[in-house]
């Protein structure tokens, strides 16, 4: 796990006049490397890496120079299949026993073709001296994070859009993508927080040649398929255990942890970790629980907030973006990184075999599709009319629902607390958000909507594209590399998304039964008591936190003054939430005077226009 930046330039760069702003780039990303770092300058590119080593710790120093001598890559994440990679390239002379190599390795052999080989979590940046080309790769389910950004006749690229910002390009609010924060509460499509900085999509391979720049997909070789969902889930966990360093597990009270750390303590010694957090209280009390029912040792620790403002401040600067669920996720990383340098998360499981409430939500909807339109109508709209227009609550979006259907992009919108109407921007925005154009979020899902035929599977899809990606994916790269702790995601690997994209959403949930294939499965290998355990979200109780341990940053960001000097947001909707009662049917209110403080430190801690 690394950070890597650098620039593709169509003239000539010079390192005694631009050898400043390169470093800027490199040193901007330092925390993602502790463990060392390494610059190649080129008469048109220039690479950086930042390294946290964890495989080949004493060979593996980047930027990597390939067997020909005429390609270099730096490289972020890891190449689960990199051994048995090398046995098919055994008579390539490796002069490391890293997983970098076999990238360089598969282009000299086949060129970019020869990339659909690996598997694993990884964005890498290439240079071909002899043509002149630069190449940015992602992995195809977009685990780790690779930002772009054009200026002039350069190219210029990093793990977090930080280092683009140190190579000069200037910090401007991108109002479209803060819209889509304040819908979705995390960045749609491929934005960034700041204009002229986008993400490469996953599984695409940029081509960089004399400033110009193409985009293609990256070419995949599917295992074979066949193979049960048992095998498929010890074959996972197995390859993330390739590690020179020990590897420890997070764990809850749930099943998706549970499930990996018993399936990883087959093939060692296993230590898990515990944040005392969530919806059910006795979230860490299960959780030690399971351990003991395992036979595996356990640590925890609580939830602790000294003090709100700082700690939003560090977290700020390394999410680039406001977020509603990241700060459990940087205390949980925190805890472990005191401890080692990789975990396993249970992230996934819920996403690829539907555990969450609002599959079944949606699979209920389905069925009421099929309720005569006219009945669903005069259901909802005389208790519709009965609301106050710039209302949002729960009644509320549910009834719109029911008349939505079966629009189900729309529907999605509404379940998952899209709020974008002109009444309602009109409540929530300034001057400045009301004056930008701004699309309109319900739109933005349905231009993106997959065609499946199972309005389940469709919402299932487009949430492993977008909010996978954007948030949960974002979340555990960022907080994980704040500390240096490379945070590892088994059951996201491309088997298992593969089994999921193939399957019909009826064989993982058959009647409506949430995670019904993969609990199934567990039954081999976890003790009841674990498996009937209801589920528990882990989650920040914001109403509560924004009364109490969290009450001097809202005061501090949401001050009067700093919401008249950003014109962003609506002065009278901020001070008629604060001023009223806490009540958990606010939640939606909350989170939004959240984002909104979050909007003004970063604004303010990364200069932007």
């Amino acid at each position: 796990m690394c950070g890597i930046s650098g620039v593709f330039s169509a003239s000539p760069l010079s390192a005694a006049r631009d050898g400043g702003w390169i470093d800027a780039m490199r040193l901007s990303l330092a925390h993602r490397g502790p463990d060392g770092w390494g610059q190649e300058l080129f008469e048109n590119a220039a690479l950086n890496h930042n390294r946290l080593a964890i495989i080949d710790p004493a060979g593996g120093q980047q930027p990597l120079r390939g067997a020909l001598g005429t390609s270099w890559v730096v490289f972020n994440g890891e190449i689960y299949n990199y051994r048995e990679l090398r046995q098919g390239l055994a008579d390539y002379p490796f002069r490391t026993h890293s997983d970098t190599e076999v990238i360089l390795a598969l282009f000299e052999r086949e060129g970019v073709s020869g990339w659909r080989h690996l598997r694993g979590m990884f964005a890498f940046a290439l240079w071909d001296e002899s043509s002149r080309t630069g190449y940015l790769v992602r992995d195809p389910v977009g685990i780790k994070p690779l930002f772009y950004g054009q200026h002039s006749d350069k190219l210029f690229f990093g793990s977090e859009a930080k280092a683009l910002l140190a190579g000069g390009i200037v910090p401007s609010l991108n109002e479209q993508a803060l819209h889509g924060v304040m819908n979705f509460r995390y960045l749609p499509e491929d934005d960034s927080f700041f204009s002229g900085i986008t993400q490469l999509p996953p599984g695409q391979v940029l081509t960089w040649r004399q400033g110009v720049f193409s985009m293609t997909e990256l070419p995949r070789q599917r295992p074979p398929s066949g193979e049960p969902l048992s095998g498929l889930l010890a074959a996972a966990v197995k390859r993330h255990l390739v590690a020179d360093v020990p590897v420890g597990c997070y764990l809850s009270g749930g099943v998706d942890s549970a499930l990996i750390a018993a399936l990883a303590s087959r093939e060692g010694p296993l230590a898990t970790y515990t944040l005392e957090v969530g919806d059910d209280p006795r979230e860490a009390t299960h959780a030690l629980e399971t351990a003991d029912l395992l036979g595996l040792p356990n640590r925890s620790a609580p939830l602790r907030i000294d003090d709100g403002v700082e700690m939003h401040r560090s977290m700020l600067r390394h999410l680039e973006v406001p977020k509603v669920n990241a700060l459990q996720g940087m205390k949980l990383a925190e805890f472990v990184a005191a401890q080692g340098k990789v975990a396993l998360s249970g992230l996934g499981g819920d996403e690829l075999f539907y555990g969450y409430n609002a599959h079944r939500i949606f699979w209920l909807a389905n069925m009421a599709g099929r309720i005569s339109a006219g009945l669903r109508h005069g259901l909802a709209r005389p208790l519709l009319g009965r609301l106050a227009p710039d209302a949002w609550t729960e009644p509320r979006r549910g009834l719109m629902m029911l008349e939505a259907l079966p629009a189900w992009p729309r529907v999605y919108g509404l379940l998952r607390n899209v709020w974008d109407f002109p009444e309602l921007r009109r409540r929530v925005y300034g001057e400045r958000m009301l004056d930008a154009t701004l699309p309109n979020a319900f739109d933005r899902v349905t231009e993106r909507w997959p065609q499946e035929k199972d309005p389940v599977k469709a919402m299932a899809r487009f949430e492993l594209r977008n909010k996978m990606v954007n948030d949960l994916l974002w979340n555990e790269d960022r907080m994980g590399m704040r500390v240096g702790l490379e945070i590892r995601v088994p059951l996201l690997d491309e088997g298992l998304v593969d089994y999921f994209l193939d399957a019909s959403r009826t064989d993982l949930m058959p009647l409506g039964r949430a995670k019904y294939a993969l609990r199934h499965c567990a039954q081999q290998l976890l003790p009841r008591k674990i498996l009937r355990r209801p589920k528990s979200g882990f989650q920040l109780d914001i109403v509560t936190l924004a009364q109490g341990a969290l009450r001097p940053f809202f005061e501090t960001y949401l001050s009067p003054e700093r919401i008249a000097h950003h014109r962003l947001f609506n002065g009278a909707f901020v001070g008629q939430v604060m001023a009223g009662p806490a009540k958990r049917g606010q939640r939606w209110q909350w989170f939004l005077l959240y984002l909104m403080a979050q909007t003004h430190l970063l604004m303010e801690e990364f200069d932007v226009r």
